[in-house]
């Protein structure tokens, strides 16, 4: 490890941040360090992040298809520089604003200086109770989504190509999850930890009640699962893992979970759809 500043971290986004990575995963992480930094130890810090990148990627994390990565100068930058950032992503929520700053707001310290992600959070918590506009946004774009179910709960695959007949289920329902219950724990200032934890702490502030944290909680964690299952199923057949599972590998008793769970999404959905005034939007 070379030497480097005090005031420096390397922090981790995403679903790494959340600490629900799956098999199917790439590297989502940046750097944040002090603004106080002279050009030598910023340089220092610049050579840690290629060398740091580039190890990862030889023990088989793959890159990030997006270059979310420290060694990507745009996720590289000094804590002055992230809130500006910050600022210009929740001030002017556009699609890829939302998206960027949604991985963004996962972010948890790995290495070095933790005051930098809790500052960054100060600020989001701050802008969101002064300006309601980026999670209103953040929410509309997870409704996007909407639980494939059709007439009599039949759950509906994919209708053409190389998937056809196939259910993409972070599409389905983990995203709708993950990210709704994201924008309530950013409203609540409780952004600490995983979807469950995040959870537990709405359950505490009575954002939600226990019987709704419960049907979310169930709902995320058998989809995950059918996801998990899904790329271990690859593996062994020697495929790429992916996000889809094979709708009629499933027995009765799954095919009936699948249901419960996707319902419970769409429940979902429109309690944070009414939570969040969505029909003020235009």
């Amino acid at each position: 490890m070379p030497r480097l500043p005090t005031r420096f971290a390397f922090v981790v986004l995403g679903s790494e941040g959340r600490g629900e990575q799956t098999l199917l995963t790439d590297q989502d992480n940046a750097i944040v360090y002090g603004d106080e930094l002279g050009p030598d130890e910023i340089r220092q810090i610049e050579d840690f992040s290629q060398v740091l990148i580039d190890s990862l990627v030889a023990i088989g994390v793959p890159p990030c298809s997006g270059g979310i990565m420290a060694n990507n100068k745009e996720w590289r930058r000094s804590l002055g520089k992230w809130t500006d950032q910050l600022d210009r992503w929740i001030q002017a929520p556009t699609p890829n604003h939302v998206l960027s700053c949604g991985t963004f707001v996962d972010i948890r310290t790995i290495y070095g200086d933790p005051s930098f992600e809790q500052e960054l959070k100060a600020q989001l918590y701050q802008h969101v109770q002064r300006d309601k506009l980026f999670l209103m946004r953040m929410v509309e774009n997870t409704l996007r989504f909407v639980p494939p179910i059709g007439w009599f709960g039949k759950i509906k695959g994919e209708k053409d190509g190389e998937h056809s007949g196939m259910l993409e289920i972070k599409k389905a329902g983990i995203f709708a999850l993950s990210e709704g219950v994201k924008a309530l724990a950013i409203q609540a200032g409780k952004l600490e930890g995983s979807t469950h934890q995040r959870l537990e702490a709405l359950v505490r502030d009575k954002v939600v009640n226990k019987k709704m944290a419960a049907t979310i909680a169930e709902s995320f964690d058998f989809l995950v699962l059918m996801r998990l299952r899904g790329q271990v199923e690859a593996v062994r057949e020697g495929r790429k893992p992916d996000n889809y599972i094979q709708i009629e590998r499933l027995n009765m008793m799954e095919l009936g979970r699948l249901q419960i769970a996707l319902k419970g999404v769409g429940k979902f959905q429109e309690f944070i759809k009414g939570h969040f005034n969505l029909h003020l939007l235009r």
